[in-house]
């Protein structure tokens, strides 16, 4: 008898489905497009919460991202070409930070695997920032990036 019981709680707990396992936490960061060496030394030390995407539809697609702080404004230009100049920190962007430019489609990417925000802008573009928590509400910026999108086209 007792050998049944140990069969039935073997078999019990067979059956019992196990919680699926919570998906790793990815870091946001390695979501954005890869840039030349000399740039990503230069924006290592700025965290994720320090990044902010803008989207606009007048992007040129020149400069594709700027680092803002102590009065320096460092840009990369598309051809991998980096200047610095110094720029009083309020004239474009009100707060130290890197801003990465892109169109509503590489937004939307990066939405889709780590939630953005609607984040302080200069009111020349649709500005975000990587939400605290990967998976947040998605809604709202998404319906915002998909018009978005098709004002680029």
């Amino acid at each position: 008898m007792m050998e049944t019981r140990q069969l039935d709680l073997v078999d019990y707990l067979a059956g019992i489905s196990a919680p699926p396992a919570a998906a790793p936490q990815i870091n946001p960061l390695d979501l954005l497009p890869r840039r030349p060496k000399a740039w990503e030394r230069l924006v290592a030390h700025v965290p994720d919460e320090d990044v902010r995407i803008s989207v606009s539809s007048t992007w040129t697609r020149v400069v594709v991202e700027q680092l803002r702080e102590d009065g320096r404004g460092d840009l990369l230009f598309a051809t991998g070409k980096i200047r610095s100049d110094e720029v009083p920190p309020d004239l474009i962007w009100p707060e130290p930070c890197r801003l990465i430019l892109m169109t509503a489609a590489s937004a939307i990417r990066i939405h889709e695997r780590w939630c953005l925000e609607d984040a302080p802008g200069t009111g020349l573009s649709s500005t975000f920032r990587f939400a605290r928590q990967q998976h947040a509400d998605r809604a709202t910026v998404s319906r915002q990036l998909h018009l978005l999108g098709e004002e680029q086209s």
